[in-house]
């Protein structure tokens, strides 16, 4: 079966999507990305995605035609027959370049593609990282402190591994934003202490019956909590199994996972006490 993509506006081949090697995201990272959860051929918060790159763009200061992106996002979709998987959206500049000044000698390239899922391991496990996070709000297309992170996390043989900030701030990790549970309160750092601000942990934070505390923590936080969950658009809620080699509840990272994919709402004060039969109010 032949897979597609959106190049800018139109609707190619994947193996026909060629880009110039004078494109400013291949030269210099000069650009951002987005990915999305895909179910039942629904994508998982749009908006919250959208208006992202929208800011994102502002920051790089260039535009970028997007306003029917998400039109051609569920095109695209519905081509690959994509009902459950992942959606990327990636920008770069364009190309015109003086080293690294753009010179703006042409429109901003925008790419769509889908993916399958990505399986988790049967156990997730969490070290740490010593490198430091980039302190970038968005996703960048330059990710090298990410992907060094991921590299780290592959040697240690885990899942991912946690990145702190410059003044060693618990942040994120390679690829997550990261909560913690400690005595039925749920913790999260704080905006300042350098991470990405992804749409799950958005969306969280916007629920009303989900109290999360934002805080500047160190890694003594992590290693004295009763649990800790990762957020991101592939995966939405992740369980951590082991953090250092020390076995972790997994309790209201489940409960969360379930109602976000469920699209119902979370009983929070249920899920606070241990075990709760009667978790999602109608």
């Amino acid at each position: 079966m032949k897979k597609y993509v959106f190049k800018n506006q139109n609707l190619v081949e994947e193996k026909k999507a060629t880009i110039s090697i004078r494109e400013r995201g291949f030269l210099f990272g000069d650009g951002i990305f987005e990915t999305c959860k895909i179910i039942n051929g629904k994508i998982f918060d749009f908006d919250l995605h959208e208006a992202r790159i929208h800011r994102a763009l502002k920051l790089l200061k260039f535009s970028a035609e997007i306003s029917d992106l998400e039109k051609k996002s569920y095109q695209l979709i519905k081509k690959n027959s994509a009902e459950n998987g992942i959606l990327r959206i990636s920008i770069s500049r364009g190309i015109g370049s003086v080293g690294y000044l753009p010179t703006h000698e042409s429109a901003a390239l925008v790419i769509i593609e889908t993916f399958l899922d990505r399986k988790l391991p049967k156990k997730i496990r969490l070290e740490i990282s010593k490198i430091t996070t980039p302190g970038i709000a968005f996703k960048p297309m330059s990710a090298m402190a990410y992907v060094l992170a991921k590299i780290a996390a592959e040697e240690q043989k885990s899942f991912d591994v946690v990145m702190f900030s410059d003044k060693n701030f618990v942040a994120e990790t390679s690829s997550a934003n990261i909560f913690w549970v400690k005595d039925g309160k749920v913790y999260t750092p704080h905006e300042s202490c350098g991470i990405v601000l992804g749409c799950v942990r958005e969306r969280l934070l916007k629920m009303p019956e989900f109290k999360i505390k934002k805080a500047k923590a160190k890694i003594s936080a992590l290693k004295n909590a009763d649990e800790i969950f990762l957020t991101n658009s592939a995966y939405l809620v992740i369980s951590v199994d082991e953090f250092l080699g020390r076995k972790l509840k997994k309790n209201v990272g489940r409960k969360i996972s379930v109602a976000l994919k469920t699209q119902q709402p979370i009983d929070f004060i249920a899920i606070q006490k241990s075990p709760p039969r009667r978790l999602f109010k109608n």
